[in-house]
C-alpha cells in the first residue's frame, strides 16, 4: 500500500492567503484563483471551500466576462459630500469667536440662530445635529446660553 502524501495543513493554507492578500491586488488574485475553480468543482463546494456566496461567485464571473480582470478590481466606496465648505466653517468660528453675526450686530448663538445665519447668508440649510457636530469637528463647545433676569445691568453681562 502507498505512504499517505501530507495535504496542506490549516497553518500552512493560512500563509498562503496572507501572501495572496500582501500582494498589490491580492484580492484580484484570490477572485481568478476562485472562478478558475469552477472547471473541476460544483458551485457548492466552492462556496463552502472558500466561504463565499454563490451570487457572489456568479457576479464574479459577469464582472470578468465584461471588463476581465479590471472588472475584478474593488472600487473605492464614496462618500457622501460635506455640507459646510471650509469658508463657512471659517465663518461660523468667526461669528462665534466674535458673538457678531455677519452684519456685525451682537448675536448670543444658539445652534438654531447659527443655522438660520448660514442659511441667510449661504443659502444652506443645516440641521441642529449636523451643526453640533460640525461645531465639534471646528474643535468648538457649544454652550447653551444663560437666561438674563430682567433687573440684571446690561452693561456689567457685557464685560
Amino acid at each position: 500500500m502507498a505512504r499517505h502524501k501530507a495535504s496542506i495543513d490549516s497553518g500552512t493554507l493560512e500563509l498562503i492567503e496572507q501572501a495572496i492578500s500582501a500582494l498589490p491586488n491580492g484580492s484580484v488574485v484570490r477572485k481568478l484563483t476562485i472562478i478558475s475553480s469552477f472547471s473541476w468543482l460544483k458551485t457548492e463546494e466552492i462556496a463552502k471551500a472558500y466561504r463565499v456566496n454563490p451570487r457572489t461567485l456568479f457576479r464574479w464571473i459577469k464582472q470578468f466576462k465584461e471588463s476581465g480582470v479590471e472588472g475584478l478590481v474593488d472600487n473605492p466606496k464614496g462618500h457622501k459630500p460635506a455640507i459646510l465648505t471650509d469658508e463657512m466653517k471659517s465663518s461660523i468660528l468667526e461669528w462665534v469667536t466674535t458673538q457678531k453675526d455677519s452684519e456685525g450686530n451682537t448675536v448670543f448663538w444658539t445652534l438654531d440662530k447659527l443655522s438660520a445665519e448660514l442659511e441667510k447668508v449661504y443659502n444652506v440649510k443645516v440641521s441642529r445635529p449636523t451643526m453640533s457636530k460640525s461645531l465639534a469637528k471646528i474643535k468648538l463647545r457649544y454652550r447653551r446660553p444663560r437666561p438674563s433676569h430682567i433687573q440684571s445691568d446690561k452693561e456689567k453681562q457685557a464685560k
